[in-house]
C-alpha cells in the first residue's frame, strides 16, 4: 500500500514539474534604447523598483514592480508614457517587428501589455492590454489604439481612458 502511495505521489510530482515547464516563459529585451527608457522612467517614477521589457507569444509586455500602490493620477501618467514608448516607431521596429517577429514569424502582430504589480503582493494591481488593429495607412503596420484595463478589484476588462490632465505630460 505504501509503495502504491509513493508511486502515485512521485507520478503527480513529475506531472506537475512537466506542467510548470510548459508554462509561458518570456524573452527579455535589452538594448541601449531599452536601458535608456528604463533609466528615464525610474527617474520620473522613483516608486518603480523594477522594469521588465519582455515578450512571449502572443504578447509584448512592459512589467513594472513598484514599491507601493500608485495613485490614480500616477497610474495615468505611467500608462501614457509607457503607451507612447510602446507605440513609438523605434520600439515597434526594434521589439515588435524585430525581436518578437524574428522569433515568432507565424504569430502575426502581438498584443501589447503594461502591468503594474506592487512589491510584496503577487497580484497585479493594473494590467493594460491592447490588441492590434489593421492600419488604413500605406505602411500596413498594426495600430494600437484601444486599450483595456483590469485591476485587482475589478478583473473584468474594460476600456481605459486616461484621467483628466494625465495625457498632457
Amino acid at each position: 500500500m505504501i509503495r502504491n502511495k509513493t508511486y502515485w505521489m512521485v507520478t503527480v510530482f513529475i506531472g506537475l514539474i512537466i506542467f510548470l515547464m510548459g508554462c509561458t516563459s518570456y524573452s527579455n529585451v535589452s538594448s541601449a534604447p531599452i536601458k535608456a527608457y528604463k533609466q528615464s522612467i525610474k527617474q520620473e517614477f522613483p516608486n518603480i523598483k523594477e522594469t521588465k521589457i519582455r515578450y512571449s507569444t502572443p504578447r509584448v509586455e512592459i512589467a513594472y514592480i513598484v514599491k507601493r500602490q500608485l495613485g490614480e493620477n500616477e497610474v495615468g501618467r505611467l500608462f501614457v508614457q509607457t503607451r507612447d514608448f510602446m507605440t513609438s516607431p523605434s520600439f515597434q521596429n526594434e521589439v515588435v517587428n524585430g525581436e518578437y517577429k524574428d522569433e515568432n514569424p507565424s504569430w502575426g502582430d502581438p498584443e501589447l501589455a503594461i502591468t503594474i504589480t506592487v512589491r510584496g503582493n503577487d497580484v497585479t494591481a493594473y494590467q493594460f492590454t491592447c490588441k492590434p488593429t489593421e492600419s488604413d495607412s500605406d505602411t500596413g503596420a498594426a495600430e494600437y489604439t484601444e486599450w483595456y484595463v483590469q485591476t485587482a478589484d475589478d478583473p473584468e476588462s474594460s476600456p481605459y481612458s486616461v484621467p483628466d490632465n494625465e495625457g498632457d505630460t
